[in-house]
């Protein structure tokens, strides 16, 4: 392939890569599978990567972050959104480092976001339980249950399931007496 083929493919692949980059962020390992996917050659894709990384059109630690946000508002616990960078292509270590990082810095005391995880779980536990209560329905096994799942379905860990299910069961006795 001539210089100015191989530049006019290149220069195709990166705007592939900055359409992506433009609909949403992505982590490199993403966009290298998106491109790899659209039969660019790995050594193209690498480049534009590379270059990408330099201009922090792509950052995977800027990303970790934005996505712990955007996570942590839909209250997902720290275990489910470790998992859930691990299967975007940063690895479990690195998204903890980076993570622990982004924890100590002025920007997360910025975010008001809450770090303690069994504090955000009783929290979404007793928002069911006011929204279960003022549909006139009351506090039942079947009920305990579906809190228990829905904290399980965000990631939250067994032990602080049944925390927040023996907390909403304290609230119905203070009810019932």
């Amino acid at each position: 392939m001539s210089s100015s083929q191989n530049k006019k493919q290149k220069r195709s692949c990166m705007d592939a890569a900055l359409s992506k980059l433009n609909y949403s962020m992505r982590t490199a390992s993403e966009l290298r599978k998106s491109l790899l996917d659209l039969d660019y050659e790995p050594d193209e894709v690498n480049s534009v990567i590379e270059e990408l990384k330099e201009y922090k059109y792509l950052d995977d630690e800027r990303y970790a972050i934005e996505f712990y946000k955007k996570c942590r508002r839909k209250n997902w616990a720290l275990p489910r959104i470790i998992q859930a960078l691990g299967e975007k292509g940063i690895s479990r270590g690195t998204a903890s480092a980076m993570l622990e990082e982004f924890f100590g810095s002025d920007e997360f005391q910025d975010t008001g976001l809450e770090e303690d995880e069994r504090a955000l779980a009783l929290k979404v536990g007793m928002d069911l339980a006011e929204k279960h209560l003022a549909s006139g329905k009351e506090i039942n096994d079947s009920f305990l249950g579906r809190v228990a799942r829905r904290l399980g379905s965000l990631g939250y860990d067994t032990g602080t399931c049944w925390y927040v299910v023996g907390k909403i069961r304290d609230l119905k006795r203070e009810e019932d007496q």
